[in-house]
């Protein structure tokens, strides 16, 4: 007699979380499964209650985190961020610049479209010899 297993559908319905979370768990090792004789995941009862109360004090920590006071930045990340909107500020110049010459480039191509150029006609190639034993 075999011991009850889940499919990764209903450990996700039992755990409460969506079935990829279930097989990202899977494959990134955190929550053990096997595949049966059809080549379909089967998870034990007991290792998915073990990888929830893993996962509940993950849970929490965060939950904790998100709701306490938002810690102050390493001296590190002010660093990176006065880095990141210096290169920002960098990036918004070179774009009005290359709006600036856009547009000049778009006034030029309008005058030259408005001037009265000459066309030129240019004779049409001679017909093509249809059969070349023929001589014409």
């Amino acid at each position: 007699m075999s011991l009850p297993t889940l499919t990764p559908q209903q450990a996700a319905s039992h755990a409460k979380v969506s079935r990829g979370t279930i097989m990202n768990a899977i494959k990134h090792g955190h929550l053990v499964a096997r595949r049966d004789n059809r080549n379909r995941w089967q998870l034990d009862p007991a290792d998915l209650s073990k990888w929830l109360s893993d996962r509940s004090d993950i849970v929490t920590v965060k939950a904790v985190t998100i709701d306490s006071q938002p810690l102050p930045l390493p001296d590190e990340n002010l660093i990176r961020i006065a880095l990141l909107e210096a290169e920002l500020k960098g990036k918004d110049q070179r774009i009005a610049d290359l709006e600036r010459d856009r547009d000049a480039w778009k006034a030029q191509a309008q005058e030259l479209a408005r001037r009265d150029v000459p066309h030129v006609q240019i004779d049409p190639a001679p017909p093509r010899r249809r059969w070349f034993w023929r001589r014409s």
